[in-house]
């Protein structure tokens, strides 16, 4: 009896030896680096070998299939995520500079000659309103229109009335203002002053003359400019949106624009205008937002600065990190079974913040691999090569660099 039990002792023994010394171990990154000993590291990466699976564990000869062994799994960290249909997000952040309004900006002329009599704004920064004086032009020749006008309603029906209406015509063309002219029809007193009033309420930007300054006839438009008025109540946040982007962007997309002078204040405003028109050096477009500015907090020419919140609706998605590049093609890896993972190429289209749109290659509902894939890249790279009797051993034999002629040991 004590000996059948020795004997049954030493046959389980045995059998233990026997079936450790028939394990294999590898590494997981490099699985060419075997060894018989468990403990062993692989000397490359220095890695902790595990067991390589059996042989009845092996699967089919699929080089786009990975089946990790359950070792070879805790160390390689395989994590999946769902593909599913969803709005995709992006955040489009841009910098801009903040301009007036177009519509709201004026240039104020002479179209007489003369000589600037008084300046009633006299520095840049001024705030004018609609109708006040500007300054007062000296100019003889609407003297001499004005005592032509006179001369025509004090002899009444002498003249006709299409040479009275040519005279006042005249004083219009020469910048003299209606109501002026109104009060000359009442007075009867013909003036060599013209005031020049203030089209429009908003801020001097430009000042071009000063007291004494004479206005000649033949100046150019840039000669003849003697104020510019911009209206800052509302401003314009101008940004460039490249060709990739203007597939994201259209009217009435918020945006939350911010500047520095204006630390902690958020204004979000839709778009308003996309230029159709392509910048031909950038391939940029400008896009223009218009910012409510009744306070005068904006400054004109300073930079902004914008985040764009983009979306399109109900697509396929499927995290960034699933898509690898494998040479010139996109693939992923999908979870075919317990620690299996088919390679697979996909479609990818537009790109979000955290996800990228599936145009074709994979269904809602299926599982991919979103932390790990390089490694599984790289086992399909090994099982493709050793399929097509490629040599591995350049993976992990490098050939050191032939010694320059004439040199010694």
């Amino acid at each position: 009896m004590k000996k059948n039990f020795f004997l049954l002792l030493f046959l389980t023994v045995a059998v233990g030896l026997l079936a450790a010394s028939a394990t294999v171990y590898q590494c997981p990154m490099h699985p060419w680096i075997k060894s018989d000993k468990p403990g062993d590291k692989c000397t490359i990466c220095g890695m902790a070998l595990v067991a390589a699976p059996t042989s009845d564990s092996t699967t089919a000869a699929d080089p786009n299939l990975v089946t990790l062994t359950p070792a070879a799994a805790s160390v390689v960290g395989v994590q999946t995520a769902e593909v599913r249909r969803a709005p995709l997000v992006r955040s489009l952040r841009v910098s801009g500079i903040i301009e007036d309004d177009d519509t709201r900006h004026r240039i104020i002329s002479s179209r007489v000659p003369g000589r600037v009599e008084k300046l009633f704004v006299t520095y840049v920064g001024a705030e004018v309103r609609k109708g006040e004086p500007l300054a007062t032009l000296y100019s003889p020749e609407v003297l001499t229109a004005e005592r032509e006008y006179v001369e025509r309603l004090k002899a009444g029906t002498a003249f006709p009335a299409t040479e009275r209406a040519a005279t006042r015509e005249r004083l219009l063309d020469l910048d003299v203002p209606p109501e002026d002219i109104d009060t000359l029809e009442h007075t009867l007193e013909p003036t060599a002053t013209i005031i020049l009033r203030a089209p429009m309420s908003g801020t001097v930007v430009a000042r071009h003359v000063y007291e004494g300054q004479q206005l000649n006839k033949g100046q150019t438009e840039k000669e003849s400019q003697l104020f510019e008025i911009a209206d800052f109540s509302s401003m314009w946040f101008v940004f460039d949106a490249y060709e990739p982007d203007l597939a994201w962007l259209r009217v009435g997309q918020s945006v939350a624009v911010t500047v520095a002078s204006l630390p902690g204040k958020v204004m979000t405003a839709p778009i308003a205008f996309i230029d159709p028109n392509l910048n031909e050096m950038t391939r940029t477009a400008k896009v223009r937002v218009v910012l409510p500015n009744n306070d005068h907090g904006l400054r004109h020419k300073q930079t902004g600065y914008a985040t764009v919140r983009l979306e399109i609706p109900d697509v396929l998605l499927a995290p960034r990190s699933a898509v690898l590049q494998q040479g010139a093609e996109p693939i992923v890896f999908l979870e075919h079974k317990d620690r299996a993972y088919l390679a697979r190429r996909v479609s990818p289209g537009r790109v979000g913040d955290d996800f990228v749109e599936i145009l074709s290659g994979l269904h809602a509902g299926d599982r991919v691999v979103t932390a790990g894939g390089l490694l599984l890249d790289g086992q399909a790279q090994l099982a493709r090569a050793s399929l097509s009797g490629d040599d591995l051993s350049h993976y992990h034999e490098m050939t050191p660099p032939a010694a320059p002629a004439g040199a010694t040991k």
